[in-house]
């Protein structure tokens, strides 16, 4: 009979535990909103702690943002060709029309490691003789366009 009564007064209490929302008392604290930016602030919250690496952060506390990340990356509509891939000491770009445009070789790290322009060009060559084995990243950028393509530069 114990046990019956302790786990129905128990009940209500797991099973509604997490239905209100948090909320902070304190003695001063606002919201703001302008356009996309939201910004809520108190004065005395307790127990707030931010631990972050390269990739996450996590706040605890009760202000947790919404982060939204958004891109205006658009791909080339232009066709690209780019040889010898696997390369030993040069690539060629070829693009199919005349275009002015920015080039830029990454490594894996992701330091810039050629940079090179289009000038009204169709064709462009780019030395790789200098540049160890491994993997690379060719961006080229054409105003608010980019595509991106993996080289290998082999021995």
């Amino acid at each position: 009979m114990k046990k019956l009564l302790l786990i129905l007064l128990c009940l209500p209490m797991i099973g509604f535990g997490q239905v209100t929302t948090p909320s902070v008392v304190s003695s001063s604290g606002d919201s703001y909103s302008n356009g996309g930016v939201i910004m809520d602030f108190t004065l005395g919250e307790i127990v707030i702690e931010t631990f972050s690496n390269s990739a996450n952060i996590l706040t605890q506390g009760f202000h947790q943002g919404d982060l939204k990340i958004t891109t205006a990356v658009v791909n080339l509509d232009i066709k690209t060709k780019i040889y010898p891939n696997p390369t030993t000491n040069f690539i060629i770009i070829e693009l199919e029309k005349n275009v002015n445009a920015e080039l830029l070789v990454y490594d894996i790290n992701g330091k810039i490691v050629i940079k090179d322009k289009l000038r009204d060009e169709q064709k462009k060559q780019l030395d790789f003789s200098f540049l160890t084995q491994g993997n690379y990243f060719l961006h080229i950028n054409i105003a608010d366009k980019q595509s991106v393509y993996q080289i290998n530069k082999s021995k």
